[in-house]
C-alpha cells in the first residue's frame, strides 16, 4: 500500500511535470547547448580520473591489488572508449586466471561477453556466456547471467532483419527475463528497469509509468543511471504520443551523458531524430548529431554508428534543403536589387542631362559678366572663405598620405578625398555661378535692397560651412564605416558617445577623426571646426579622461582604427 501512494503521489508529480513541459523545454535546450560547449571539460576531468586509475594500476604490489584496479579501470572506460574496456576487461580475466579463483573468471566472462554484446559481436558473447555457465556458483552471478542474456538476446532481436528470428529472440528474452524477475527483490533497480521495459514493450504504458517512477527514486541525480532511466521514461511518453515530454526526457538523459563524459550515448541522437518528424530546430539537430557521431566515433562501435548514420543523412539532406531555399531566396533579392540599381542609373542620366541644360544657360549669360564688376569686391569675401576651405582640403589630403600606416589603407584615403575635394571645387564653383545670376538679375531688376540683404546675411557661410562637415562626415564614414563603434569601444562604457545618426558625426567625433587622419595639430583641428585652439585641447583632454585603457594611449590607439593588418 505505502509503495502504491509513493507512486502515485510521482504519479501526480510526473503530471505537473507535464505541464510544464512547453515552459521547460527551451531552458533544458540551452542548458542541453551550453552542456555541449562545456564537454571538452567533462572530457578532461575523465582523462584525469584514468590516468590516475592507471597510476594506480602501476604501482599495484600483488594480483589482487591488480585485479581491483584494473576492475575500476574497466567500469570507466564501459560507456567511455569500447576498445579500451575490452582490454583491461581481459587483464581482469588473465588476474582471475593467474588467482584460480573460478568466480571472479566467471564475472569477467560475462562482464567481456555484456561489452561484446554493446559492440554487436552477438556469437562471441553468446560463446564467453556458455563458458562462464559450468563457474557461476551463487545468485549474484546467476542474476548476472541471466541479466545478460536478456540484454544480448533483446539486442539480437531489435537489430535481426529477419521476422523469424526477431520474434524468436524477443521470446527467449522474455522468457529468460521471466526467470530473471522472479529471482529478483521487487524492490531493487534491476528488477524496476527490466518491468518498465516489459510493460513498455507489452504497451502497458500506466503500469510502465509507475515502475518508471520508483525506479527514478533509486537513481542519484547526474549518475549513469539516471540517464538510463531517463531515456527509458522517454519511450513511454514516446508511446503516448506525447512529443513535448519525449523531447524533456531524452534531453535530460543526453544532459546527464554529456557531464559524466559518456560515449555510449542514445539519447541526443534521439532527439535529433524527434526535430525530423515536424521538420523544426535542425539547426540544432544538426549540431547534436555531429556531436553524437563525435562521441560514438570516440567510443568505437559499429553497431551505434549504424544507427546514427541514416539519422544524420536525413538532417544533412533537410539542413541541404534549407541551404538551398535560402540561396533561392538570396538569388531573387539580387535580382529585385539589380533592378533598383538600373533604375538608380536611369535617374543618374536624366540628373546629367538637366545639369547639361543648365550649363548652356550659363554660357548665354556670360556676356553679362562686365556688369557683375562692381560686385566683386563683395564676393572677394567669399571667394577667400572657399580659397581656404579648399586649402584645409588640400592640407587634409596632404595629411592623410603621411598619417596612414599601410599604403593601401594611404591610396584609398587619398582617393577618396581627392575625388571628394574634385567634386566640392567643381561644386563651389556652380554655386558661385548660381550667386552671380541672382545678383545679376537683382542688378537688372533694380533690387538693390535685395542686393545688400544678400551681401550683408553670413547664411551662405554657415550653409557652406555646414555642408563642409557634411561632405566630410560621408567621406569619412565611407572610409571607416566601422569608426563610430571601434571608437566607443575604447572609451569606458558609461562614457561612450552617440550620435543623432550614424551617417553624421558631433563635434567630439569628428575632432578624433581628423586626428585618425593625422590631423593632430589644435591649431589645425580648430581651423577646422571654427573652434578656438584651447577649445580644441579642452575638448581633446575631456574625451582622453574618458578612455578605458591609458589615457597617454588613447590617440593612438584612434589612429590605428580602420587599419587593415
Amino acid at each position: 500500500m505505502k509503495r502504491f501512494l509513493t507512486a502515485l503521489l510521482a504519479l501526480g508529480s510526473c503530471l505537473l511535470a507535464q505541464a510544464e513541459a512547453t515552459l521547460n523545454l527551451d531552458s533544458i535546450y540551452l542548458q542541453l547547448d551550453r552542456a555541449i560547449d562545456s564537454s571538452a571539460v567533462f572530457l578532461q576531468r575523465k582523462t584525469l580520473r584514468l590516468d590516475s586509475l592507471k597510476q594506480q594500476l602501476r604501482l599495484a604490489t600483488d594480483d589482487e591489488q591488480r585485479f581491483q584496479r584494473a576492475k575500476t579501470i574497466y567500469e570507466e572506460y564501459v560507456p567511455f572508449d569500447n576498445d579500451s574496456a575490452l582490454a583491461y576487461q581481459y587483464l581482469c580475466m588473465d588476474l582471475a586466471s593467474r588467482m584460480h579463483q573460478d568466480d571472479r573468471y566467471a564475472e569477467t566472462l560475462m562482464a567481456l561477453a555484456d561489452q561484446l554484446t554493446e559492440s554487436g559481436f552477438y556469437n562471441e558473447a553468446r560463446m564467453h556466456y556458455e563458458q562462464a555457465l559450468p563457474l557461476i556458483h551463487g545468485d549474484s552471478l546467476q542474476n548476472a547471467y541471466l541479466l545478460g542474456l536478456v540484454r544480448l538476446y533483446g539486442e539480437m532481436g531489435y537489430y535481426s532483419h529477419d521476422p523469424r528470428l526477431r520474434e524468436q529472440f524477443f521470446q527467449q528474452s522474455d522468457r529468460l527475463r521471466d526467470s530473471l524477475l522472479h529471482r529478483l527483490d521487487s524492490t531493487s533497480a534491476v528488477w524496476l528497469q527490466q518491468q518498465t521495459m516489459m510493460c513498455t514493450n507489452q504497451q502497458r504504458l500506466d503500469k510502465a509509468m509507475r515502475y518508471s517512477l520508483l525506479w527514478e527514486q533509486l537513481c542519484p541525480p547526474d549518475s549513469r543511471a539516471y540517464a538510463t532511466m531517463a531515456y527509458y521514461r522517454s519511450t513511454i511518453y514516446a508511446q503516448q504520443g506525447n512529443w513535448q515530454m519525449q523531447r524533456l526526457w531524452l534531453a535530460r538523459s543526453a544532459m546527464v551523458d554529456i557531464r559524466n563524459a559518456i560515449m555510449d550515448q542514445g539519447s541526443l541522437w534521439s532527439l535529433a531524430e524527434t526535430f525530423l518528424a515536424e521538420e523544426q530546430h535542425l539547426d540544432r539537430a544538426h549540431r547534436y548529431i555531429n556531436f553524437s557521431w563525435q562521441c560514438l566515433s570516440r567510443f568505437s562501435t559499429h553497431m551505434r554508428s549504424w544507427l546514427v548514420a541514416p539519422v544524420l543523412t536525413r538532417i544533412n539532406n533537410e539542413y541541404k534543403d534549407q541551404l538551398e531555399k535560402a540561396n533561392n531566396h538570396l538569388l531573387w533579392a539580387i535580382i529585385l536589387v539589380s533592378l533598383l540599381a538600373v533604375g538608380l542609373l536611369a535617374s543618374l542620366f536624366y540628373v546629367q542631362k538637366k545639369r547639361r541644360q543648365l550649363a548652356t544657360a550659363r554660357n548665354e549669360l556670360k556676356g553679362a559678366n562686365d556688369e557683375l564688376a562692381s560686385l566683386n569686391g563683395q564676393l572677394a569675401g567669399k571667394n577667400d572663405e572657399l580659397e581656404e576651405a579648399n586649402a584645409l582640403l588640400h592640407a587634409t589630403n596632404e595629411q592623410l598620405r603621411t598619417a596612414v600606416i599601410h599604403r593601401d589603407d594611404s591610396n584609398r584615403v587619398k582617393d577618396e578625398y581627392l575625388g571628394k575635394f574634385i567634386s566640392l571645387c567643381s561644386s563651389y564653383i556652380d554655386k558661385l555661378d548660381n550667386y552671380r545670376i541672382r545678383v545679376n538679375r537683382k542688378l537688372l531688376a533694380k533690387q538693390y535692397a535685395d542686393l545688400v540683404r544678400m551681401t550683408s546675411s553670413e547664411q551662405l557661410k554657415e550653409d557652406e560651412v555646414n555642408e563642409l562637415f557634411d561632405n566630410f562626415d560621408t567621406v569619412f564614414l565611407h572610409l571607416f564605416p566601422t569608426f563610430i563603434d571601434d571608437f566607443n569601444a575604447l572609451l569606458r562604457p558609461e562614457e561612450r558617445i552617440l550620435p543623432p545618426d550614424h551617417a553624421h558625426l558631433n563635434t567630439d567625433l569628428r575632432i578624433f577623426a581628423l586626428i585618425r587622419l593625422g590631423i593632430d595639430e589644435s591649431s589645425k583641428i580648430a581651423e577646422f571646426l571654427r573652434y578656438s585652439p584651447n577649445s580644441i585641447y579642452a575638448y581633446r583632454s575631456r574625451i582622453k579622461n574618458k578612455a578605458a585603457g591609458p589615457r597617454d594611449d588613447f590617440e593612438r590607439q584612434v589612429k590605428e582604427i580602420g587599419i587593415q593588418e
